[in-house]
């Protein structure tokens, strides 16, 4: 669905063009000639707002703005032929996201305004997911306590000698002065930088050097950048933000207006810190038993079908086993749920302790287990079942009361399916086939075990079976 962008222009001929320009690169285009108008459309939710300004003050122009029934989190371009470095950090001052000149080319405020719609996504899924969390009855995580960053100067030599000075006087933030190789420095040396300010001058080729990598790099992807580029130069200021630029400036900037981006760019990084912290919890809540911590079948599941995709390409082994708990209905019924639980998840840390480090151990039912040894023999899955069996029945669990519940385990161990058997049809050349196929050696795997774990139960329980080969 396309964006809607809204103009707002008490000048025909600057909505008529400004309009075209948008509508040609396939966006939704409102225009209106005054703020209020926008009371007459009741239901409009633009992404973004440009607003061309004549004469009067930023604040005034962006309160009538807010005023209009629009969202306060709703982004502002101020277009105004006085782009004069007070007047910028006026609008920036009073909230605007950026302050342009009328006379840029409209390519590089094309530029401009993607990556601020970019920019608007993020802030709306974490109000999304707030919001979903809130309706599931979870309270609001406290505010983080945003403490001073680490913001990296890279300045070209001979460039803006005096900007550290004007940096370090206005910014709230710790400030490190690096050349290039400092800069694209792997993070092994411990602290990386939340934020950069880029200075290279005319200097076209130091950008390409720099920018690329610090976009590539896993100490820096993340990271914000702040392009200053010569007053007037276009050109490098919408090759800045084509190779990845968060923002760009003009080097006629003052620190005031640069500590005032800097500062909107961490802003924005915390929050994209935050759906990505959001994305890993709920891959861990996906993915782990909420009672154990291990792993859930779910996932064991997908995780065993693409070792095994893995494994038939290279010709490697692995072992899987089935661990049930004897008699665990006789916990429950004896001493209640609440001692059945405290045995599961004792049961699950003796399971994860006496493994190494690369194997998975996982929930598989309600007293049942997998657990997957990948690049392992028969002879190390039975050695190591043996050593799980005495590891779950060598020490009784307490209970706070004082009673000891004795546990013990069945174990059926399985063995990958031989990879010379399947591989002629993994190279089919069909993609959907390369799928299907490891599917059946996968259920008929689990079957094997699940075969040896009722052999085990059968002879008497607190036993090891390995399957029939």
């Amino acid at each position: 669905m396309p964006k809607c962008l809204l103009i707002i222009d008490s000048v025909p001929t600057n909505r008529i063009r400004l309009a075209a320009a948008l509508e040609a690169a396939h966006y939704d285009v409102v225009a209106v000639e005054a703020p209020q108008h926008v009371l007459r459309m009741p239901g409009l939710s633009p992404d973004l707002v440009l607003c061309g300004l004549h004469q009067e003050p930023p604040l005034r122009a962006l309160h009538a703005i807010k005023t209009a029934g629009l969202s306060p989190e709703t982004p502002v371009i101020f277009l105004d032929a006085d782009a004069s470095p007070l007047r910028r950090l006026q609008a920036l001052k009073a909230g605007a996201r950026e302050f342009m000149s009328r006379k840029i080319p409209d390519a590089l405020l094309l530029a401009r305004v993607r990556g601020l719609l970019r920019e608007g996504e993020a802030e709306r899924e974490c109000a999304r997911r707030r919001m979903t969390a809130n309706s599931f009855g979870f309270a609001d995580a406290p505010a983080a306590f945003d403490a001073p960053a680490r913001v990296a100067c890279v300045i070209s030599p001979g460039v803006a000698p005096n900007l550290p000075d004007m940096l370090a006087a206005a910014l709230p933030h710790r400030l490190d002065v690096l050349d290039m190789r400092e800069t694209l420095r792997d993070a092994a040396r411990g602290e990386d930088p939340d934020a950069y300010l880029v200075a290279p001058g005319t200097d076209d080729d130091a950008l390409d050097a720099i920018l690329p990598e610090l976009r590539m790099r896993s100490h820096s992807r993340h990271a914000p950048v702040l392009v200053l580029h010569p007053d007037g130069d276009h050109d490098m200021a919408l090759h800045a933000l084509n190779l990845g630029a968060s923002d760009i400036a003009s080097d006629t900037s003052s620190g005031d207006e640069l500590s005032l981006r800097i500062d909107e760019m961490l802003r924005r990084k915390r929050l994209r810190d935050q759906l990505r912290q959001t994305d890993e919890q709920s891959y861990r809540l996906a993915a782990t038993d909420a009672l154990t911590g291990l792993y859930n079948r779910r996932y064991a599941e997908a995780y065993l079908a693409d070792l095994m995709m893995r494994e038939h390409d290279s010709e490697q082994g692995h072992v899987v086993m089935l661990v049930d708990l004897d008699h665990f209905k006789e916990v429950n019924d004896t001493h209640g749920h609440g001692a059945g639980d405290l045995v599961l998840r004792q049961v699950a840390e003796r399971l994860r302790d006496n493994l190494r480090a690369g194997d998975l151990v996982a929930r598989y039912g309600g007293e049942e287990f997998l657990v997957v040894l990948p690049d392992a023999s028969a002879e190390e899955g039975a050695y190591t079942a043996e050593r799980l069996r005495r590891a779950v029945c060598g020490v009784p669990v307490g209970l706070e009361n004082g009673t000891d519940i004795p546990v013990t385990a069945s174990i059926g161990v399985g063995l990958g399916v031989d990879a010379a058997a399947v591989r002629p049809m993994l190279k089919t050349g069909t993609f959907d086939v390369a799928l299907a196929d490891p599917g059946v050696s996968f259920s008929r795997m689990l079957e094997a075990a699940d075969s040896a774990l009722y052999r085990a139960k059968n002879s008497g329980r607190n036993r090891v079976e390995l399957a029939n080969t």
